[in-house]
């Protein structure tokens, strides 16, 4: 065993000098013996249970559990790499080896392991990723764009053979890539003063670095002889020294042969970029790698940009399904009319909002989407400029699909051609050639129209709906005349041809004959309305009213030669107005003469009329008193209640009646019964308010002094009648104790009358102090949670009791509760119940019915009896109201109850009901909230 335990020791030694972390583990990896991090992992000195959550990555938990397993099974070496949660909180990576230590019977005693710290790799391998990526995608983006441009585009070594040569290029040649590339000028058909004029430009470039541009005659494999513009540009390595020269060449036969025509040519070339190598585990080596990728991915990007902007054509290419433009030529930057920094990185709705309700960003989408190449001639593009105007061009273009390097489709290459200037030409002379095949219509049309023009004039003028006529010349000589004005005028057709003084002599002495005169001198046409005129109708002068135009019409040598006349006969109207106006006269006058203030109002308020009796009042003129503004006069606490009466007329189309307060010439409020009755339309709107206001002050004060008499009356009686009460029932009590005579037993019966009516005396008093309360303002409720129910049934049990002679039925349910004044819900009862037996001198049933709804208790007291017109019902919990006629001598009382009892209940919140017919009974429903 000591040999054993010092082999371990040293191998652990060996381990922990060549590892960044040493652990040792349970032989089920559930418990972590110890932990030496060396800054790199939390270290741990304890035995720890939740090493797992403590060290390794909650994304990579799976994946160690699993090689945990394997290892335990098989009792082979745990070998992993994976991530970590690093003792500083970060992500890092590590790769662990642990190996089984076993006993002699093969059983696992415990694992000892390592682990090392490659977090700085993973990251060096995660960056050579991203930049093979990226210069796999620039590879793609150059195959693309050289591919499908129609430009000759090719590459020459420092010894004058092709390195490149794109699609078009072999076309033109008619030959292959192997046939082609890596031959010299001569060898690919090239004539020797076609080959030599190259070489020499290529020596020039390689000795000045500037390119060289230049036009050239050159056999096409399929076209024949074509004309080509060419460009050759060096291309420079990070040192500045030219290593290649990069050529594009364009067919520019067609231009040659019609200047015309726009450029419809669309050209990108791009520089292949060698693929990163695979990555090195050595870190220098890999930050090498690295750097020469970028700086290999940096001079492709110069290359390719100087290539895309050599092309006239406009190049974009957009990436995602947001529409980034990831690369821009100077080309499309000026059409865009924008600069790099506004375009690179940005969508592409953002970089050209005016775009967004026209086609493109939906095409650009779908090209991603389906892969579908979209090639559109001629299509319109709008561009709002700052000043606001719109700037309408043209272009040719083409989406083409790119692919990243798995083949998911993620952006466009667009390339494009403006043509407005050949499409306006375009338009300009198909504009031309319509207009004169429109004049050439025109002018053979144009006599018959002109034939027809006359005949079409005189019906029109007599078959107008007005009175039309035509003088002519300054003597007026009438011309045309309708059938409408020649009745009008009073005449016959026999007047055309005569001047208008000779037609119309009765004209003479007024305005129009000079009226005419000045039209056709000044050429300033005349308007006037109901303007009067007499004219001898059948031997009698009429005064007849017009509305009329005379428009002088003016010849082609520029002068008057003609008026037209245009009249209406508004005689009818005219004298419907006069009348209107004097009924409106009429009316003012009789507002006067009546005793109320009358008024009224347009549907907004503003107040129309007032009579005198509002002027005298307010001791303002009718001005003043429209601009001091209605409410200004109108007590403060009224105005809303006001506001919402008219509001509810205007729905109803019924009047408005309150008594309100208005302020006097002298500062004071005057109580006055005030009715707002609207005016309605057809459609039922409300065109117009009348108010009726009568002076009510003095009544009111009437009520004052009945009030106060009534209160003073009901405190004085109320001493005396409960000091009568008190005796009345001490003599009933002491005559009950004693036999009585048939004299005494009399006394008993009279004393036992007096003491009801004093019952129903000490009820008046009440009610009489009750009221007094209520115009004082010191009605209190004292409310408390009950049984309605219960205290329906009490009320009933003492009716049935004093009157036997009744029958009352009684439905309720139980257990009805509410919070109310008991003593006033019960007096409101009482005063209804009692009210039912009075007023069924024919009956002696009566109907009590308890109910509640959702948020209310329904109280039914039904009667039998006399009931209640419906002229009455609205004034029936009126102060002092009784009802006319024969039933006032039968039925006495002051008229105060039913006014107590609506009062109860309105300050409880709630209402009280009535339906009620003539001869048919009556139903007051009480209705508590509860």
């Amino acid at each position: 065993m000591s040999n054993t335990a010092a082999n371990q020791d040293r191998f652990g030694a060996l381990v922990a000098a060549t590892s960044d972390v040493v652990y040792r583990m349970s032989p089920d990896w559930e418990v972590m013996y110890e932990l030496d991090g060396r800054g790199f992992l939390k270290s741990t000195s304890e035995p720890l249970k939740n090493w797992r959550n403590h060290n390794v990555h909650p994304a990579d938990l799976q994946m160690v559990n699993e090689a945990i397993s394997w290892s335990i099974a098989t009792k082979s070496m745990f070998e992993l790499e994976h991530r970590v949660l690093r003792a500083d909180g970060s992500t890092g990576w590590t790769i662990s080896r642990a190996v089984p230590i076993l006993n002699d019977a093969g059983d696992i005693l415990e694992w000892f392991g390592a682990a090392k710290d490659i977090t700085l790799r993973k990251q060096t391998e995660h960056e050579l990723q991203q930049a093979k990526e990226l210069a796999e995608q620039q590879q793609r983006l150059y195959e693309t764009v050289t591919s499908n441009t129609p430009d000759l585009i090719y590459v020459f070594g420092l010894d004058y053979r092709f390195t490149y040569a794109n699609k078009a290029l072999l076309e033109m040649w008619g030959k292959r890539w192997e046939d082609a590339v890596g031959k010299t000028l001569l060898e690919n058909g090239y004539e020797p003063w076609h080959a030599e004029m190259h070489e020499r430009e290529i020596d020039e470039i390689i000795t000045t670095g500037k390119p060289i541009r230049g036009e050239v005659d050159f056999p096409h494999a399929a076209l024949g002889n074509r004309t080509y513009d060419y460009i050759l540009t060096p291309v420079f390595d990070s040192s500045g020294l030219v290593v290649a020269i990069s050529g594009i060449t364009r067919d520019v036969t067609q231009r040659k042969q019609q200047e015309q025509e726009k450029f419809r040519l669309s050209a990108e070339l791009a520089l292949l970029n060698e693929a990163a190598e695979a990555t090195n585990e050595e870190l220098n080596a890999a930050n090498e790698e690295l750097q020469t990728s970028q700086n290999r991915l940096s001079e492709a990007n110069r290359n390719l940009e100087l290539i895309l902007n050599m092309l006239p054509a406009s190049v974009v290419v957009i990436r995602g399904y947001d529409l980034v433009v990831e690369l821009i030529n100077e080309s499309n930057l000026k059409y865009w009319n924008k600069s790099k920094e506004e375009v690179l990185g940005k969508r592409f709705l953002d970089i050209l909002p005016d775009l967004a309700d026209q086609p493109f960003a939906g095409q650009l989408r779908k090209v991603m989407d389906t892969g579908e190449v979209i090639d559109v001639k001629e299509s319109p593009v709008l561009f709002t400029m700052p000043d606001g105007t719109i700037r309408e061009t043209y272009v040719d273009y083409t989406y083409q699909p790119l692919a990243d390097a798995f083949g998911n489709r993620n952006g466009v290459l667009v390339m494009s051609f403006e043509i407005t200037e050949r499409i306006l030409s375009k338009r300009l002379l198909e504009k031309y050639t319509a207009e004169l095949t429109q004049v050439n219509k025109s002018l053979s049309i144009a006599n018959n129209k002109l034939a027809a023009s006359e005949a079409r004039f005189k019906f029109f003028i007599e078959e107008a709906p007005v009175a039309i006529g035509v003088l002519h010349a300054r003597e007026l000589i009438v011309e045309t005349a309708n059938q409408k004005i020649l009745e009008v005028w009073g005449k016959s057709p026999e007047i055309i041809g005569l001047p208008l003084a000779q037609a119309l002599p009765e004209l003479s002495g007024q305005p129009f004959l000079g009226i005419l005169d000045n039209v056709f001198m000044t050429g300033v046409p005349f308007y006037a309305n109901e303007i009067s005129a007499m004219l001898n109708h059948g031997g009698e002068l009429k005064e007849i009213f017009f509305n009329v135009v005379y428009q002088p019409v003016v010849g082609q040598d520029g002068a008057v030669s003609d008026i037209l006349i245009v009249a209406t006969d508004v005689t009818e109207q005219v004298h419907a107005r006069r009348s209107i106006e004097q009924s409106e006269q009429h009316f003012r006058k009789l507002a006067d003469l009546v005793p109320a203030k009358i008024s009224n109002a347009l549907p907004n308020g503003m107040v129309t009329f007032s009579n005198q009796h509002w002027l005298d009042f307010t001791g303002m003129s009718f001005e003043n008193l429209r601009d001091f503004g209605y409410y200004q006069i109108m007590h403060p606490d009224e105005i809303a209640s006001f506001k919402k009466g008219l509001e509810v007329a205007a729905a109803n189309g019924t009047p408005h009646v309150a008594e309100m307060r208005f302020k006097d010439r002298n500062g004071n409020y005057i109580w006055h019964l005030n009715i707002s009755s609207p005016i309605l339309d057809e459609e039922g709107k409300v065109m117009m308010w009348v108010g009726s206001t009568t002076d009510i002050q003095t009544i009111k004060e009437e009520e004052q002094r009945k009030s106060d008499f009534v209160s003073m009356l009901s405190h004085e009686l109320k001493t005396p009648v409960t000091s009568i009460k008190g005796h009345v029932q001490l003599a009933l009590r002491l005559l009950s104790r004693e036999t009585l005579s048939p004299s005494l037993q009399k006394l008993s019966t009279s004393l036992s009358r007096i003491d009801v009516l004093l019952l129903q005396l000490t009820g008046l008093i009440r009610d009489m102090l009750d009221l007094s309360r209520i115009d004082a303002g010191r009605m209190d409720l004292k409310v408390d949670h009950f049984a309605i129910d219960t205290l329906v049934k009490e009320v009933v049990e003492d009716f049935r009791l004093s009157h036997q002679q009744y029958v009352f039925h009684l439905e309720t349910a139980a257990n009805i509760f509410v919070h109310a004044d008991r003593d006033r819900i019960s007096q409101v009862l009482i005063n209804l119940i009692a009210n039912a037996i009075k007023y069924s001198p024919k009956s002696n049933q009566v109907d009590i019915a308890v109910s509640t709804t959702e948020n209310e208790v329904l109280i039914d007291i039904k009667d039998y009896g006399i009931g209640i017109e419906a002229k009455d019902q609205t004034k029936i919990f009126e102060r002092f109201f009784r009802v006319e006629g024969q039933n006032e001598k039968y039925f006495s009382g002051f008229g105060i109850g039913l006014f107590l009892a609506h009062n109860i209940i309105s300050r409880h919140g709630g209402e009280i009901l009535l339906e009620s017919e003539r001869n048919q009974g009556s139903v007051f429903t009480v209705h508590l909230p509860i």
